[in-house]
């Protein structure tokens, strides 16, 4: 077993940084840090009233300009159906 190179401590635990192989209080603060570094950068939503600037509300948006755009188009007549292709001269 490897030590955890923070301290002296058994490397336990896996996080996704460099060095991966980490003692538990270690691999704690980093996951603390980053759940609060990911929850600093989200602004508060206000979907009930209006969609807002945050990163879940453009990707709803995003997600259903893609949806009304594929309702748009009619459905292919599929392989069954026969067309004339004119010849190259």
């Amino acid at each position: 077993m490897t030590t955890c190179p923070y301290c002296s401590k058994p490397a336990t635990a896996t996080i996704i940084a460099s060095p991966a192989r980490v003692c538990a209080d270690h691999a704690q603060e980093f996951w603390t840090g980053l759940l609060a570094y990911t929850h600093g950068r989200s602004g508060p939503c206000v979907k009930q009233d209006t969609v807002c600037d945050c990163v879940a509300c453009e990707e709803h948006q995003a997600a259903l300009l893609r949806a009304e755009a594929i309702a748009s188009v009619p459905a292919s007549p599929g392989d069954h159906v026969g067309f004339a292709m004119p010849m190259a001269s």
